[in-house]
């Protein structure tokens, strides 16, 4: 293959990709990166020499490139899931290279391990880790960020905070709207609703706070994925409180965070009100980075040996 390979991410714009900004950036000093539609990667003059890397979805035929990669990064949501993902490995096409998030994601879309699967976990920007030693001014003794949707329970967790510490402590949230639950509880003054945040703002905003809390839904299939917030709290040094979700347990693990844990019901019900169990200020955030994490999967020898081939 001659000059600089060409590599295609593609999907279909329907949901947000935190780890494509890493790989393109990781990937970038070796290759063209070009993010894209499938329909504009099957134009696409020079697709003889491009990998078609996909953020999985629908994709049954495969176009004539050097090399496809399938990223199964999530599971399907919403109805039928576990039908659409049933799909996907009976009538997807067969690509060159599988990547997973995790073990517990390709056994629940029922591929076997062989010799084209890769793992390639969550990982964080390198901006958690710049802004780690950052101060800033105290705001709140609780923060959440992520996702409010219905499906998440949010109430669980806030009415938890309620019963556990009443008005004697402040939760900001941060997120995409869930007008509903604001109403919830709109005459609690101590819990804010503070709305969507960019991602260069989120570290300064973190670390105003005492404690991240981490909350993941325990059912299928938010119970198989890795809380990225975890990590992130982590990466930031901050002492962090979370559900006993078990893939929040085996990320805690593998990098030796530590987490005060509690119920998903009552996540709050043991919690001491000096909130004074261990930081993960001595803890190092390297590994949780983005290109060590991208690094360590094997997937970058994976696409220049599939190049070689072509």
């Amino acid at each position: 293959m001659a000059g600089k390979g060409v590599i295609r991410l593609i999907h279909e714009g329907k949901a947000a990709y935190p780890d494509v900004r890493a790989v393109m950036t990781y990937f970038g000093a070796q290759y063209e990166m070009i993010e894209c539609s499938p329909s504009e990667a099957a134009a696409a003059p020079d697709l003889a020499d491009s990998v078609c890397w996909y953020m999985m979805g629908f994709y049954p035929k495969k176009l004539a490139c050097a090399a496809t990669i399938h990223d199964y990064r999530s599971l399907s949501v919403g109805r039928f899931r576990r039908w659409k993902d049933r799909l996907k490995r009976l009538l997807n096409a067969d690509p060159d290279i599988r990547i997973f998030q995790n073990e517990a994601i390709r056994r629940a879309l029922g591929f076997s391990f062989d010799g084209r699967s890769y793992y390639l976990p969550m990982g964080v920007p390198e901006l958690f880790i710049d802004s780690r030693d950052i101060l800033a001014q105290p705001a709140a003794d609780f923060i959440y960020i992520g996702s409010m949707l219905a499906e998440r329970r949010c109430e669980l967790m806030l009415d938890s905070f309620v019963k556990r510490f009443g008005d004697t402590k402040q939760f900001d949230l941060y997120g995409p709207p869930n007008l509903e639950l604001e109403a919830r509880y709109r005459n609690r003054a101590n819990i804010r609703f503070h709305g969507s945040i960019a991602q260069d703002e989120l570290p300064v905003i973190l670390k105003s706070a005492r404690i991240g809390v981490c909350y993941f839904p325990m059912h299928y299939p938010h119970v198989l994925q890795t809380p990225t917030k975890l990590m992130e709290y982590g990466a930031l040094g901050m002492r962090i409180l979370a559900n006993d979700h078990p893939q929040s347990r085996i990320t805690a693990e593998h990098y030796g965070l530590h987490c005060a844990w509690g119920s998903t019901d009552d996540i709050f019900a043991g919690i001491p009100d000096a909130l004074d169990w261990p930081d993960n200020q001595a803890v190092d955030p390297n590994p949780m980075a983005w290109p060590a994490v991208i690094a360590g999967s094997g997937v970058e020898q994976a696409v220049a040996k599939a190049l070689r081939r072509h």
